[in-house]
């Protein structure tokens, strides 16, 4: 299928650096939760729109408990950027959003790891209750381009439940995107996804109160 339409970019804004010497309280046990984001991939063809179905895997780790206004780690781990041969030479210009918990204060990042990204450049941007990874590519079609994991650290407000999600919420704000070329005619067209909001996931849960 060749994708023909390209959609307007999220409103960047100016990356927060992470501090190398920040002191991180001690915290309660920290939980991995594995889950599988359903998508909806809105896309031009013969001039006629059609929603792709499509999912993604996460592995996010994040403390069960945090004392109020304790500084905390999450740590968002994609699947592999692998396009898919049919469809796709390379892929380019990917982009992933996260929602960060209400309530909590960005306090820094740092991206760790990743493997077989040759000249791609990672970068990280935050605007109110998001975090953005942008990977520039490009990737071959076929191969496992693992990105970085993505290590957010947040100050905890002074009570309540904190959730983080992924981002997006239609063609033109979406959660998930690629820039890829066609295999056959060599057409560019940009792969813009969000989740279904018929099926909403929760990626990792975090509660704020006092622990022993």
């Amino acid at each position: 299928m060749r994708i023909k339409r390209s959609v307007t970019r999220a409103l960047a804004v100016t990356a927060l650096a992470a501090s190398t010497t920040m002191a991180i309280p001690a915290s309660a046990h920290a939980a991995t939760a594995a889950s599988t984001v359903p998508y909806l991939c809105p896309v031009e063809y013969e001039g006629q729109t059609y929603v792709l179905n499509y999912s993604r895997d996460f592995e996010v780790m994040a403390p069960d408990t945090v004392r109020p206004y304790q500084i905390f780690p999450i740590t968002f781990d994609p699947e592999p950027i692998n396009p898919r041969t049919e469809f796709n030479t390379k892929a380019w210009d990917v982009k992933m959003v996260y929602n960060l918990p209400a309530g909590t204060q960005v306090v820094g990042y740092k991206l760790v790891g990743g493997s077989n990204l040759g000249d791609s450049q990672q970068r990280v941007e935050f605007s109110p209750g998001r975090v953005t990874l942008h990977a520039s590519g490009p990737f071959t079609a076929g191969e496992d381009h693992d990105l970085p994991d993505l290590k957010v650290y947040l100050r905890a407000p002074g009570s309540g439940v904190l959730n983080t999600s992924v981002g997006g919420t239609s063609q033109s704000d979406p959660g998930f995107r690629w820039t890829a070329e066609d295999p056959t005619t060599f057409e560019v067209g940009v792969l813009p996804c969000y989740p279904d909001p018929a099926k909403p996931v929760v990626l990792s849960t975090t509660k704020v109160g006092w622990t022993r």
